[in-house]
């Protein structure tokens, strides 16, 4: 039995599609009210209740938008949405649910797109019912929706959400077509061959702007999520030229990821999962743009990270070892002994040293 389960009962795109015209007006006004139906039918309630009631994070609440918090009684975590104009939505969830939750609502037309993980690609669509982690866009028609979260499993995304009236204006901003803004959404799928458009919409999870700035920074995310999505699904169709392209855009997302994180897991299953190639695909990649394998980066990248922590004096060897994803102190200067001739201590001692005469 699948562990999700989404099927759309009704959508009519001669009726709700978005090429509706002035419809779309009503449709963007429609959008948020239909994200607060999902959520109060998915048993969350808003911080301020949840507060008062004994439960939900304080930090987990922003200076801006909605923060929803699940009811104990069904489970764990939050969801927050930003009504960042009339008609468009960012929004971040992470929760886990102790017992099936089942929904039908009434949607309305729009684009979404967004990173979905865990357990969210089945949510969305049984086609990435294997999938770690996966960035996916849906041109959503309206109509009666009926789903359900099953228990135990953990549900986590990060997504844009455009009324029609909403996407045109924002494909008018960057001087594109309507129809083809709306054919990049509704194909995307995967984040290789995509550039920049990973971190991007990460960026609207981890970023914290004070309510000063949020006016400006959401609606300019949109922006540039939007520019990314489309030069991505633009490099995608181009000939063998664009392969070499889609290989360097693989290889510098990745590579921004392991860079953030040196400590992190790296294994080359797991950089596979984030960046949703092969092994054989990520490894031919990596030495065509980088002329080493993923493994052989990150040893690099640790161990000048290493050495240039060891010049601080600042930090026990010690702890240069755990902060650089090594297993302990010995294999740390095992690795740095082989690639610069020295144990870590000596470097230190040597690099402290007076220059002589």
């Amino acid at each position: 039995m699948e562990a999700t389960r989404a099927t759309e009962i009704c959508s009519n795109p001669t009726e709700n599609g978005m090429g509706a015209g002035h419809r779309g007006t009503g449709a963007d006004t429609a959008l948020l009210p239909m994200y607060v139906d999902q959520l109060t039918r998915m048993h969350l309630v808003r911080s301020e209740e949840a507060l008062g009631r004994g439960f939900g994070r304080e930090e987990l609440i922003r200076e801006v938008g909605e923060t929803w918090f699940v009811d104990p009684r069904y489970g764990e975590g939050f969801y927050w949405l930003h009504a960042i104009a009339d008609g468009a939505i960012v929004a971040s969830m992470d929760m886990t649910l102790d017992r099936r939750v089942e929904a039908v609502i009434d949607t309305v037309p729009h684009l979404v797109f967004g990173i979905y993980e865990h357990a969210m690609p089945l949510y969305c669509s049984p086609k990435f019912a294997r999938s770690r982690c996966e960035v996916m866009g849906n041109d959503w028609r309206g109509g009666p929706w009926g789903s359900s979260f099953e228990a135990d499993m953990r549900f986590s995304s990060t997504s844009i959400a455009l009324g029609p009236a909403t996407a045109r204006r924002y494909a008018n901003i960057l001087g594109l077509d309507f129809e083809g803004l709306r054919e990049a959404v509704a194909n995307l799928t995967g984040a290789c061959g995509m550039g920049g458009l990973l971190p991007a919409l990460r960026a609207l999870d981890t970023a914290r702007p004070i309510a000063a700035v949020a006016g400006a920074y959401y609606p300019a995310k949109v922006v540039e999520c939007l520019a990314l999505l489309v030069s991505g699904a633009h490099d995608s169709s181009r000939t063998a030229g664009a392969a070499r392209l889609s290989d360097r855009d693989c290889v510098e997302g990745t590579c921004r990821h392991i860079d953030a994180d040196l400590s992190a897991d790296l294994s080359t299953k797991t950089l596979c999962g984030i960046a949703h190639v092969s092994e054989a695909k990520l490894i031919s990649a990596f030495r065509n743009i980088k002329g080493d394998t993923p493994q052989g980066y990150i040893r690099k990248q640790r161990l000048e990270h290493g050495r240039r922590m060891l010049l601080a004096q600042d930090m026990g060897i010690g702890d240069i070892a755990q902060a650089m994803g090594y297993r302990n102190q010995g294999a740390f200067s095992e690795a740095f002994k082989r690639a610069y001739g020295m144990t870590p201590r000596a470097y230190r001692k040597a690099s402290a040293a007076p220059p002589a005469g």
